[in-house]
């Protein structure tokens, strides 16, 4: 196994608890990050740093991305992989990690056209330390990473499982519910959307909810739902973390950290209840979460050279952090470090990391002692085959 950046050595932050229907209940990690509005913009580029082309995969052609400002690659220290961008189907994908071992600023690479998005994006990755940070990547191309403390951020950014729409890609609106409310003409962010692309669905835009309670924020088409309940981290107001739970019936539920002040969808995909996906065998005493929290057995799928999990798991023995491995056709070509859902023995939800390592092996672990055992998420992670 190799090393995890910092595995485990950061500590923890302050929770706020609401229970859920699972019998869940939810934590606000409190950024000490520039409130939202105060951010979006873009910084000053410095001369850039290429990287190694990363290799091309049948059905998914990865190109280098340049990094700026004292930014570099983390391959060599982390075997994580340069960073690089990919289009396929009216998706952007991104992988690799970057770091920044001098300068400041928190802008590190520009997109080129083709992988720019329509409206400013603000995602959840993981960072140094099994810390949730996140990217903020802008219509001209900017990319900025974050984290609470910022030198999180800077020690080690992941790119791993980022992918949104490209403009090209046909959207469509969701309706709003119960006092819900695009957040987009105040940060340019988009309206609250759905887009289908071979058999995955992707969400987009931002909400926030000036008035009520309701944590129900809208309801998705039968054609853009998931076969089981899914438990998504997303940013929300003031750089905390958020979750987004969607039903099998479509129902969204939008709660936990600043949701109600700014919850950006961005980022968010999954496969269709339509798609046919394929059982894990999982190792080492972990178990589906499917009995207790009806999210469906651990699971791949893969279509157009991009591979998706969904499902849970959890460990009510053993040891070691290895769940389950992948077959040998569907394994990333580097170490993959991707922030989940994780929940805790003392009844709270919290980022936790999903590590893939090219041998298949894949790793659930969090800062919270126990809080991977007692209940991961494999909502949501995809990688192109390459990665």
């Amino acid at each position: 196994m190799s090393i995890h950046p910092n595995h485990r050595q950061a500590t923890g932050t302050g929770r706020v608890t609401r229970a859920i229907k699972s019998g869940f209940a939810a934590v606000a990690l409190t950024s000490a990050i520039t409130a939202l509005g105060a951010i979006v913009g873009a910084g000053t580029a410095s001369a850039a740093t290429a990287q190694p082309a990363a290799p091309a995969v049948t059905g998914v052609t990865w190109h280098q991305l340049s990094t700026i400002n004292g930014w570099t690659s983390g391959q060599s220290q982390y075997g994580t992989g340069g960073p690089a961008w990919a289009v396929q189907n009216g998706v952007v994908y991104l992988s690799g990690s970057v770091l920044q071992p001098s300068s400041t600023g928190q802008e590190f690479a520009v997109l080129p056209a083709a992988a720019r998005p329509s409206k400013t994006l603000f995602i959840p990755v993981y960072t140094l330390g099994d810390t949730q940070g996140y990217l903020v990547i802008y219509p001209t191309g900017e990319v900025m990473a974050w984290a609470s403390p910022e030198s999180n951020a800077q020690g080690f950014t992941s790119l791993a499982g980022v992918s949104y729409p490209a403009p090209s890609l046909t959207t469509h609106k969701l309706t709003l519910e119960d006092g819900w409310k695009s957040s987009n003409g105040q940060y340019g962010t988009g309206d609250p959307s759905y887009a289908v692309s071979g058999g995955t669905v992707y969400l987009s835009g931002s909400l926030h909810q000036p008035v009520g309670t309701s944590e129900i924020s809208t309801t998705l088409p039968a054609a853009a739902r998931p076969a089981h309940t899914m438990y998504l981290t997303v940013y929300t107001y003031d750089g905390t973390l958020g979750l987004a739970e969607i039903e099998p019936n479509g129902t969204m539920y939008t709660y936990m950290g600043g949701a109600q002040q700014f919850t950006s969808l961005a980022g968010i995909s999954f496969p269709a209840a339509s798609d046919t996906v394929h059982t894990l065998a999982l190792d080492n005493g972990w178990v589906s979460g499917e009995p207790a929290h009806d999210t469906g057995d651990p699971a791949y799928w893969v279509s157009g050279g991009v591979v998706h999990l969904s499902g849970s798991v959890d460990q009510p023995s053993g040891t070691s952090e290895i769940f389950a491995v992948l077959p040998k056709a569907d394994r990333p070509a580097h170490d993959l470090y991707i922030q989940v859902m994780v929940y805790t023995p003392d009844n709270t939800a919290y980022a936790g990391t999903v590590l893939i390592e090219p041998d298949g092996a894949m790793y659930a672990y969090s800062q919270a002692p126990g809080s991977a055992q007692m209940y991961t998420s494999l909502a949501g992670i995809s990688f192109p085959l390459g990665s």
